[in-house]
């Protein structure tokens, strides 16, 4: 095991990502949204340009367009600059990522470890990264190494020796309360399976849901069924409620047509008991925000 795994390195702080951010330069981030126009534009997409944007921004650190465009040299989208191959191009980025002290770039790194994606593949050296873009607040990290905490097997490895479910917690908790919904699931799931704790594991298939969990209102939207105790997938102790069973299919749909969505609107939308249903007329805040 990396030694991210040594006892003596176990201890997780609640970290938020956007804590260790540096400033975007105000032009640098002009050419940034202008490349995001452009990625979102119907129709075919002028990745040239979108490319020439983003490599402008990071020449002025734009730690989002480095984010970005090494996903989109990944990806096979952007080609790479003369003289470089895709691979050589987003590890150079990433690196000045890390230089930065970027927890996105720790991730990236750790996850071109993972896969071998223009650096040597070394499991070890990924988890390293990974926890380290952890502890500096990505989402995306705190996911990744809390998975491996809550785990009591690992594959080829069997009985996992960092299985340290308390700290496996505490990292999902913080990266689904930073929007990561599939951390939300993943835990709630935790809670329901393992713990056999359903308030817990409602509460968190709810946090879930608001950051865009399909998965998690597929099983509120079961569970508030009422389904017999003796239904291990769908029971979680709650009443049966006919209009919650409907809003929470109405949220499902919604995410599975646009699965980008999110409902930071959901207590207005569809509460958990003890709360009353509010009236609600059907539509989302996200979508109100992008009509706006």
């Amino acid at each position: 095991m990396a030694s991210a795994f040594l006892e003596e390195n176990l201890q997780f702080t609640f970290v938020n990502e956007a804590d260790n951010h540096p400033p975007l330069d105000p032009e640098a981030d002009g050419w940034f949204k202008q490349a995001r126009v452009l990625e979102k534009a119907t129709g075919p997409k002028d990745y040239e340009a979108i490319g020439s944007l983003y490599r402008k921004a990071i020449a002025r650190d734009h730690y989002k367009a480095m984010r970005n465009l090494q996903n989109l040299l990944m990806d096979g989208l952007v080609k790479p600059l003369p003289g470089k191959t895709a691979p050589e191009e987003a590890v150079g980025i990433v690196e000045r990522m890390i230089k930065l002290n970027i927890p996105a770039g720790y991730y990236a790194m750790g996850y071109y470890l993972e896969m071998g994606y223009g650096v040597e593949q070394d499991r070890s050296a990924s988890i390293a990264y990974f926890r380290k873009s952890a502890d500096l607040g990505s989402p995306e990290g705190q996911y990744k190494i809390g998975q491996i905490f809550l785990s009591q097997l690992l594959p080829e490895l069997g009985d996992n020796p960092a299985y340290r479910p308390d700290i496996g917690k505490k990292m999902l908790d913080c990266s689904v309360k930073q929007g990561f919904g599939e951390s939300g699931y993943q835990l709630a799931l935790h809670f329901y399976i393992v713990d056999k704790d359903y308030p817990s594991a409602v509460k968190y298939f709810q946090l879930a849901v608001r950051n865009g969990s399909l998965l998690s209102a597929r099983q509120l939207k079961s569970s508030f069924n009422a389904p017999l105790i003796t239904d291990k997938t769908n029971y979680l102790a709650l009443e049966k409620d006919p209009e919650r069973v409907r809003r929470y299919e109405l949220i499902q749909k919604e995410l599975r047509y646009h699965p980008e969505a999110r409902f930071p609107d959901i207590d207005k939308i569809v509460p958990l008991p003890p709360a009353e249903l509010p009236a609600w007329d059907g539509t989302f805040e996200y979508n109100k925000a992008i009509q706006e």
